[in-house]
């Protein structure tokens, strides 16, 4: 008893020197989800800012008072093994005994997998551990989570002892199945992971044989054996441990002297021994450092050392002060959107959230929480590790629901169709998933099994199909076989309260198209569902007809008529016009709409103008120097067979349009540059203009000014002359645009002009 009055005297002076909150007056909690994941649990994740920043939280909240509730230990299967926490807790979870929440919990060595501290179940010591030396570690006091004998949860100091007696005496032991440091004394068991010591040769080793099997240990055990082996200093190591019996290994001179003098066929007893209040419990866990304590901070490590000011991910354990409720916490941490805490930030951040004790986990990247998905017997990931993914860990704490599952209370259905319909509408059911029972169990659903009806009898269902037959209020029942899984309400008018008739166009020629479609409101301005059959379309004239798609289509027949639209005796019409068939043209890209179909119908009707092989006039296709040449030749009449070669070397005797080139020539109305012709060249306003005037002997000065052709400029009396006879105005801006290349359909504009002076 003498060490355990110790420990609450350090623990009671480090509480006076350590209860120092500071208080986050800034700090504020904004939740992002929360949802229960069994009626004893629940899960909420939130950001929490404070003056340092803003961390991720995943919480959850167990709540003890439910009988079905319960917070258990999870250990990996052996000593050493090591999973992720959600295999972990998918693992353990059966009927029964469903695991609905967990989080990383012991520290543990990354290199072999063993946990570092103690650990131990229904009394069964499962691993030793070992209570670290200095304010800088985080388990430098001996403090444990759990759950007592008597179901209550507790963060409090323990006292673990090993003794041995031997001849008559007894000794303190430095510890059970862990490694062993400088001047200690460790007793290693069958249950240790190695198999032998695992240990160096500086030290002495004995071997003590019970004569039975050794199949566990538990606090209040003793062991008692004869010596069969003393492996002395550097001798012989490590020593393999027999399942009947168990090795002292020590290090250190008081311990190496007795140890070495010791001699076969000696008996030595050792037992080991828990406070009373820790005696029979669940489980315990050791960890920390403790964080907070009775609602303040108690933080029970140096906050100044390296490793309390590291901000990093947190895993946290906590208990109300009526001890009715345990936290699972983690912060996520080594992020953008979450950088993670220090010890002190943590300890000030329970104490906000109202956490009565609180103790450290393991974190960093081991830091880590699953949840039960909701409408599944799964335990998922929720947090975001640091590392991207899961870490493998020795020991979980788990969140457990007792309940066995019962019948179906909820599911997620979804319907073909969601709102206010009109009588005689239908929707289906379309699929169901995520069914559960009251305690949140999940039960695979079948459509197969799915029933409706309705409270009123105004809803007739055939199948998964459903139809309103009767305009009111009335509640859609789902059921699993007898069981009702959901229901809905379901209102149902006899008519629109808004209907609107909309169409792609109205004004149309004959044979072309126009989509209508309606916009139906119900009294809360929502679409108003109905079927395809309801609604009517019809046409008020003989301008086309209308299919049960709302695609109308333009006849021959010109004029105005609606288009009406009914649904449930409302109806809405839209004005249609339908125009004359255009007159048809000699080209098929020349509507009777054409701004110049006058001026090309008259020059085509004459045979000026021929167009393209295919049937187009292409009018805004820039007009080339030899077709302009052929289309004067063509109007003038000119023989093109008595013609002298103007030996333009652009132009051979052979060339398509040779003698119309040569024609025009010869009379003085186009000439080349270079001796060449350019046939394939553009024409210019300005080459037409000189064109034009010469070939149809145009006089005059219109006395007209255009500010891009200057009176000494070589177009002027051709451009004047075509101005005086009215051929052309020029630009509004008072422009000519001489260089500019002129178009089939302008080209004949200015010709049509020409011919009709």
């Amino acid at each position: 008893m003498k060490k355990r009055r110790t420990w609450s005297l350090i623990a009671a002076i480090a509480a006076i020197v350590t209860f120092s909150p500071v208080t986050e007056t800034d700090a504020s909690k904004q939740t992002v989800t929360s949802y229960p994941v069994s009626p004893g649990v629940t899960y909420e994740q939130y950001k929490y800012s404070a003056s340092y920043g803003t961390n991720v939280v995943n919480h959850l909240t167990i709540n003890l008072r439910n009988e079905y509730t319960k917070v258990k230990l999870g250990l990996a299967g052996t000593t050493n093994g090591r999973m992720t926490t959600t295999a972990m807790a998918n693992s353990h979870s059966k009927e029964g005994h469903r695991v609905v929440g967990a989080i990383n919990a012991g520290f543990f060595d990354m290199s072999v997998g063993n946990p570092l501290l103690l650990l131990a179940e229904k009394n069964e010591i499962i691993n030793g551990g070992r209570i670290s030396v200095g304010s800088d570690e985080y388990v430098n006091k001996p403090y444990a989570f759990g759950v007592k004998s008597d179901g209550t949860p507790s963060i409090s100091l323990f006292d673990f002892d090993v003794n041995m007696q031997y001849k008559g005496k007894t000794y303190e032991l430095s510890g059970l199945n862990r490694k062993r440091y400088n001047d200690e004394a460790i007793v290693f068991t069958p249950q240790y992971y190695l198999g032998n010591t695992g240990q160096n040769s500086y030290g002495v080793e004995v071997v003590v044989d019970t004569g039975k099997r050794i199949t566990e240990n538990t606090f209040g055990q003793t062991l008692t054996g004869e010596i069969t082996h003393v492996f002395p200093y550097s001798e012989k190591w490590p020593a393999n441990i027999p399942d009947t019996a168990f090795v002292l290994s020590v290090h250190g001179t008081p311990w190496r002297a007795m140890m070495e003098s010791m001699k076969v066929g000696e008996e030595v007893t050792v037992n080991f021994s828990i406070n009373e209040a820790w005696n029979n419990a669940d489980f315990m866990i050791a960890t920390g450092p403790l964080l907070v304590e009775n609602g303040r901070v108690n933080l029970q490590m140096s906050a100044t050392s390296e490793r309390a000011k590291a901000v990093t991910p947190r895993t946290v354990v906590g208990v109300d002060e009526d001890t009715k409720q345990v936290h699972y916490i983690t912060v996520d941490g080594r992020q953008s959107a979450s950088k993670g805490m220090n010890m002190t930030q943590l300890a000030n951040y329970l104490v906000d959230i109202g956490v009565d004790t609180a103790i450290n986990l393991d974190g960093g990247g081991s830091t880590t929480m699953g949840i039960r998905k909701p409408g599944s017997n799964d335990v998922v990931l929720v947090n975001k590790p640091s590392d991207g993914s899961q870490r493998r860990v020795s020991t979980i704490l788990e969140a457990i629901s007792t309940a066995p599952t019962g019948k179906p209370v909820q599911a997620e259905i979804t319907r073909s169709r969601v709102g206010t319909f009109l009588v005689g509408a239908s929707a289906s059911v379309t699929s169901v998933s995520n069914m559960t029972d009251a305690h949140y169990n999940a039960i695979t659903p079948f459509k197969s099994k799915l029933n409706l009806s309705s409270e009123r009898g105004t809803i007739k269902s055939e199948g998964l199909t459903y139809t309103m037959t009767e305009v009111g209020t009335d509640r859609l029942q789902i059921a699993h076989e007898d069981d009702v899984i959901q229901t809905y309400p379901i209102t149902t008018v006899a008519s629109p309260n808004e209907l609107y008739l909309k169409a792609t166009s109205t004004v149309v020629s004959p044979g072309e198209t126009i989509q209508f479609s309606i916009n139906a409101l119900a009294a809360n301005k929502e679409p108003l569902l109905y079927d395809k059959y309801q609604l009517q379309y019809k046409v008020d004239g003989d301008i086309g007809t209308i299919d049960d798609n709302g695609r109308f289509v333009a006849g021959k027949n010109p004029g105005t008529a609606k288009v009406i639209a009914t649904l449930g005796g409302k109806s809405a019409g839209v004005s249609v016009t339908v125009k004359a068939q255009p007159k048809p043209t000699n080209f098929k890209d020349i509507l009777s709409t054409y701004p110049y179909v006058k001026e090309i119908e008259y020059l085509a009707d004459k045979k000026y103008f021929t167009g393209y092989m295919d049937g187009t006039f292409r009018p805004d296709q820039k007009l080339t120097r030899a077709h302009a040449a052929v289309i004067i030749s063509r109007i003038l009449q000119l023989d093109t067979n008595n013609i002298k070669n103007p030996n333009f070397s652009d132009v051979a005797t052979t060339y398509t349009y040779y003698k119309e080139i040569a024609a025009v020539q010869n009379l003085g109305i186009v000439d080349g540059s270079n001796g060449k012709f350019n046939p394939s060249g553009q024409l210019t306003r300005a080459h037409m203009a000189k064109i034009l005037t010469l070939a149809f002997d145009l006089q005059g000065n219109a006395n007209k000014t255009f500010k891009d052709v200057a009176t000494d400029h070589w177009v002027h009396e051709y451009v004047q002359a075509l101005a005086a006879n009215e051929v052309t105005t020029g630009y509004e801006d008072g422009s000519y645009k001489p260089n500019v290349a002129i178009s089939r359909a302008h080209f004949a504009v200015f010709l049509y002009r020409t011919l009709n002076k």
